[in-house]
């Protein structure tokens, strides 16, 4: 399984990278959240105030739910690979993107609280 990402160097070194970037970003909220079990400010509107608020668990739903769909990805550029390569780029550096994104989503929670 994952031959094909494996043997090319491009899309391990991005599978890799967005792993190790989300797990990154995990810990950093879990150090920083803290165990206080007030509840996160998790959107908040500049014209209304606090739009939506949550737990931690809501916070590290949003982690496995990017986890979820960087491995789903992951499979996808592997099992296109051979078929339509850029494809499986395209894929590979959605990956990388959204878990930039979802650091950046991490920082802005652990920032307004």
């Amino acid at each position: 399984m994952f031959s094909h990402i494996v043997k090319d160097k491009y899309l391990r070194v991005v599978a890799v990278l967005s792993l190790l970037l989300l797990l990154i970003t995990g810990i950093i909220f879990y150090l920083t959240a803290g165990a206080e079990p007030k509840p996160l400010t998790i959107h908040f509107k500049p014209s209304g105030g606090v739009d939506f608020s949550g737990d931690r668990g809501d916070v590290f739903g949003v982690l496995f739910s990017a986890l979820a769909i960087i491995i789903i990805n992951i499979f996808l550029a592997d099992f296109l690979y051979n078929r339509k390569r850029f494809l499986s780029y395209i894929f590979s550096f959605a990956n990388l993107w959204l878990a930039i994104l979802i650091l950046v989503v991490i920082g802005v929670i652990i920032s307004i609280n």
